[in-house]
């Protein structure tokens, strides 16, 4: 019940990192896929208006896979090899809520097993 606990509290802190025209282009997001940062290089406007939107897509995608690839380890560790995850993108929020739903469900059959409430952190 911790490590699931803890498994939640992992995800919220990944940080997908991208980059994009070189290193001119800088996105991070954060654990649930929502944009954190964008940094531009000056230099960036040098490009046209259709290689700086192609650009920024390259990063934002770059920064999608890599709190992917991370969230896919993280959760695969502590899920274990029996319990494979879905191929394609992983929807963060998702994933979070279903945790969250799972550390309930457990908390709720060890306090009908325990006999009543037993001792957890709320990290909801």
């Amino acid at each position: 019940m911790e490590r699931l606990a803890d498994v939640q509290q992992e995800i919220g802190e990944i940080r997908g990192t991208g980059t994009g025209a070189n290193g001119l282009i800088s996105v991070i997001i954060d654990g649930s896929g929502h944009v954190e940062k964008i940094e531009l290089n000056a230099r960036v406007m040098r490009l046209d208006s259709h290689e700086l939107a192609d650009e920024l897509t390259k990063a934002f995608r770059q920064a999608q896979e890599d709190g992917e690839r991370q969230t896919r380890e993280l959760l695969s560790g502590a899920l274990g090899e029996d319990m494979p995850l879905p191929p394609g993108p992983l929807d963060f929020t998702k994933t979070e809520d279903q945790l969250s739903q799972a550390y309930e469900s457990f908390a709720r059959s060890m306090d009908e097993r325990m006999g009543g409430p037993t001792r957890r952190s709320d990290r909801g």
